[in-house]
């Protein structure tokens, strides 16, 4: 089409594109200013979402702070002797002192080998190796049971050909005398050799080597590209079942299918991990294994506390029993009798008492029993405030308080450079990225200055923290705290810290001191739903009161900015930010019409001057013909 062509001055010499350009500037004018407009709003909006996420951090803070009575009420017990009983107190211990005597430990059942497992003719046992591969290292078989159904692995030979394979499994039974190769239709049988300790230099043409304790398949020649074979073989692997006994007395069975390609340190790493709630090792300076109960204490008090047993099957797999003695155990690793897991005893302010555990908890105070007493050794605990503790948690709720009014405070009194607006990419093209950076942060400064959401929301804070906290009876204590400055909190009197608060350390500890459930209370105290919203405002803690304002402002906040969530329809500001765009939408489509018709009149003009210059080319033609005659 003519009109998609350009001129650009070929008839009338002149510079068209720069003439087009120079006008479409002054034309983009509004354009600039909707891109300018849009560019302002994502940036006030991005700005309110920076205060909601430090509000939203504070309040995270307040709850996984001051709002714990774990750290608000924090308790710390103290010992005589540490070597024989260590102590720690929650909050709802109380200030008791205890006498611990007579103290005998708690131990676990266990179960070593009575001899070295090791056949001395063979070589000794490695632990990192498949069972398969030592099962002629110990001094008796192992009873290795087969697969059901055979497995059957499929192969083709890759491009370049290949003479080695890996079969899926290792500790393998039950091979086949040979092995078929098929390529186009012919068959080539390879007679299977599985002789330990081969030397696979000497295999004949047609034969393969199988190491069964890999798995690994070693052809005598290469097999060409897109042969084909199949492999189906069995494998070897241990069952058995653990017998143990919970808290309760009653007997619970764990059940282990240990497949021979597995080393003895990795079938000890699964019975480790598994719920049997055992530990088992082997050593090998003295060739031994050792397992033993997790838990101490006497679980069974009628017979042993671990037992391994054969795991009987009927012919459809199901177990049917669980009994006797499993020979890898008692044959195999040789472990011998049982001894037997005991209780603690121990006498606590007079009481003679006893655990399974030599870790327990009473009164609130998690006691932990280290080594036994002789007659008339015993140590002391006493229980008390941790002090240091609750001080440190509140002074770091008040650097929190600070660190973020002084973020907001610091927004709302930003200075508005007005004059820094948003570049365009031509202006940008023209300058350091240094420069685009200060410019930029210039034309971001002041976008939420004098912001009467987060105004109206500091001064909420302000208002929740100086508000007396009235006493309700089944909230309150003794000697009640109802502001913050009963406990040495109070606000700065330099009016350039803007709110923020201060403490006096040596008012906190001795309000600590004297009544931690008291200023506790006075940031936690709770008031009925029920209650008329100004009743229920003046009997609830400041900490309650705080985060209700903050969940209140970041609501308000996000209502009007959003949050990384939510598409632009969901708040206000997503809406104006969509209008923008499509009045952007319109101009661009206005631009694009305005420069077509430019460029349709300029071609006109062209196109009208080229005309006139053959006419006259034409003319001076004929007039230089006639006066040549």
């Amino acid at each position: 089409m003519v009109d998609g062509i350009r001129f650009s001055g070929l008839a009338s010499g002149m510079d068209t594109q720069s003439i087009v350009e120079s006008m479409m500037r002054a034309q983009r004018l509004p354009l600039d200013r909707l891109m300018q407009k849009k560019q302002v709003l994502e940036w006030q909006r991005d700005s309110y979402r920076d205060m909601n996420k430090l509000m939203k951090e504070f309040d995270e803070f307040i709850f996984d702070g001051i709002w714990r009575q774990s750290n608000m009420l924090k308790r710390k017990a103290t010992t005589s002797n540490d070597q024989y009983v260590t102590a720690t107190a929650n909050a709802e211990a109380g200030n008791i002192a205890y006498k611990i005597e007579n103290v005998k430990l708690a131990t676990a059942a266990r179960r070593v080998s009575t001899d070295a497992i090791s056949d001395a003719g063979n070589g000794k046992l490695d632990p990192t190796k498949s069972l398969w591969s030592q099962k002629d290292k110990v001094n008796t078989g192992f009873e290795w049971k087969q697969d059901k159904f055979a497995t059957k692995d499929n192969f083709g030979v890759g491009e370049g050909g290949a003479k080695e394979f890996q079969l899926s499994k290792g500790a393998i039974s039950d091979l086949p005398s040979a092995i078929t190769v098929k390529v186009e239709g012919i068959d080539t049988q390879f007679s299977v050799i599985t002789e330990e300790n081969f030397d696979i230099d000497t295999l004949g043409a047609n034969e393969v080597y199988i190491d069964t304790n890999t798995g690994k398949m070693t052809f005598g020649r290469m097999l060409d590209a897109d042969q084909t074979f199949s492999v189906s073989f069995k494998q070897s692997y241990l069952e058995f079942s653990i017998k143990t006994y919970n808290d309760k007395g009653e007997a619970q069975y764990t059940d282990f299918k240990i497949d021979g390609a597995k080393s003895l340190n990795q079938m000890f790493d699964t019975i480790n991990a598994s719920s049997a709630g055992v530990s088992a090792f082997y050593d090998e300076g003295s060739d031994k294994v050792s397992i033993s109960r997790k838990q101490t204490g006497n679980f069974n008090e009628n017979g042993v506390e671990m037992s391994f047993l054969n795991i009987n099957r009927d012919a459809d797999g199901k177990i049917v029993s669980r009994d006797g003695d499993a020979t890898l155990f008692t044959d195999v690793l040789k472990v011998g009798t049982e001894t037997g897991g005991t209780d603690n005893t121990f006498t606590i302010n007079g009481l003679e008492t006893s655990r399974k555990s030599n870790t327990f908890t009473m009164n609130g105070v998690t006691f932990t029993l280290k080594k036994d007493m002789a007659d008339g050794e015993y140590t002391t605990i006493n229980t008390s405030t941790d002090t240091d503790a609750i001080v440190q948690t509140i002074k770091d709720f008040v650097n929190k308080y600070n660190e973020m009014i002084e973020k907001i405070n610091g927004k709302l009194t930003e200075e508005r450079f007005r004059t820094f607006t948003p570049l365009s990419d031509e202006q940008k093209a023209g300058m350091k990225d240094k420069e685009i950076e200060q410019w930029e942060e210039k034309a971001k400064s002041g976008l939420l200055r004098r912001d009467s959401m987060l105004t109206s929301g500091l001064s909420t804070m302000r208002i929740d923290l100086y508000t007396e906290v009235k006493s309700t009876p089944d909230s309150r204590t003794h000697n009640d705290y109802n502001q913050l400055s009963e406990i040495g909190i109070k606000t700065s009197k330099d009016y350039l810290e803007r709110g923020k608060l201060e403490i006096d350390e040596n008012k906190l500890r001795a309000a600590i001191e004297d009544n931690p459930e008291a200023v506790y209370q006075l940031f936690m105290a709770d008031s009925p739903k029920s209650k008329s919203d100004s009743s229920r405002y003046g009997e609830l803690g400041l900490a309650r009161r705080l985060r209700e304002s903050i969940d209140n402002t970041m609501r308000k906040v996000e209502e009007k900015a959003g949050n990384s969530y939510k598409t632009e329809h969901g708040y206000s500001m997503g809406k104006d930010l969509l209008r923008i765009k499509a009045d952007m939408t319109n101009w661009e489509e206005r631009l694009k019409q305005m420069e077509k018709r430019y460029w349709n009149q300029f071609n006109s003009m062209e196109k009208a001057m080229q005309r006139m210059n053959d006419q006259s080319n034409q003319l001076m033609a004929q007039l230089s013909s006639m006066y040549s005659k």
